[in-house]
């Protein structure tokens, strides 16, 4: 089966014309695969090589203006184009976890299969070939397309919320926007991860992350849903809640002011508790007070 690009169809081709110079095997991968899958034009383009990618950043750069930083610890590197773009590329990797909840140790993979089977979820494990020979040859060891028809979210090992206790907001989060469902042992897991508490062991940096991503979809409502359900508001804090209303603004600081501000005396520590800046604190403290006539 092939996929065809849905956005930045020029770009793209570049970068596999880029690599297909430097000897290298090229494909977009993970959720803009996902989108595209759907019909969906998709707001990131993430690209998997099976070497160096420093030819590939330094010719985007020459071509389209712009920057790139390499970030050798996770192989990966980030290329800023003129004009916003932001292109991520990544070198077949693979990963261990050296307790739960820890960063992974990464290195390189042999195959775009071996750097699929670390992925989060069935959906986010495919990948679509961009060199020019091969432009839009879909690799999905793991049923990937089957579980996007189906609508139902899958993760690919047993320990999947052990090693990253992040993919349990995360996979509400797709649930909720794409209005799947989680696959049977898929929500067996999820609700163990949250019986035993693995999200506690995240960072808040980590966790406040997560909950920014949640509160900038576009109406987060069906996510805090199925995390209420799950009993993972308590992650954030006891007092959490998900207010009425809240999807109806825009933003992830409006939103978490009205959460604050349902909150009530809960509202300030767990603002302090997300470690955000100190300006920020008090200009969401300036919004509960001037639109919810609260003060925090």
């Amino acid at each position: 089966m092939n996929i065809t690009p849905l956005n930045d169809l020029p770009l793209i081709k570049k970068t596999g014309a880029l690599a297909a110079e430097s000897g290298l095997e090229i494909y977009t991968v993970g959720g803009c695969v996902r989108d595209w899958s759907m019909g969906r034009a998709s707001a990131d383009i993430d690209f998997l090589l099976s070497g160096d990618a420093a030819p590939v950043a330094e010719g985007l750069v020459k071509e389209y203006g712009g920057v790139f930083t390499r970030f050798d610890k996770f192989l990966t590197t980030r290329v800023f184009l003129e004009g916003g773009r932001r292109v991520d590329l990544a070198r077949f990797r693979k990963e261990i976890y050296p307790k739960p909840a820890a960063l992974p140790e990464v290195s390189p993979a042999g195959s775009v299969r071996e750097d699929l089977n670390r992925r989060d979820f069935s959906v986010n494990a495919m990948a679509v070939a961009v060199l020019p020979d091969s432009f839009g040859a879909v690799t999905d060891p793991f049923g990937g397309l089957e579980a996007v028809k189906s609508g139902r979210l899958r993760v690919l090992h047993a320990a999947s919320f052990i090693d990253d206790p992040t993919r349990l907001f995360r996979a509400a989060r797709f649930a909720g926007r794409f209005d799947w469902q989680f696959e049977d042992e898929t929500g067996e897991l999820a609700g163990k991860c949250v019986k035993e508490a693995l999200p506690s062991l995240l960072s808040r940096e980590r966790l406040r992350n997560e909950l920014f991503k949640l509160l900038e979809e576009k109406d987060p409502s069906a996510a805090f849903t199925i995390l209420r359900n799950l009993d993972a508001y308590r992650f954030f804090s006891k007092e959490f809640v998900w207010p009425a209303g809240a999807a109806g603004l825009s933003g992830a600081l409006p939103r978490l002011s009205a959460i604050a501000a349902a909150m009530g005396r809960a509202g300030a520590p767990f603002l302090e508790s997300l470690r955000l800046p100190n300006k920020t604190i008090a200009a969401i403290k300036r919004t509960v007070a001037g639109t919810y006539g609260k003060n925090l």
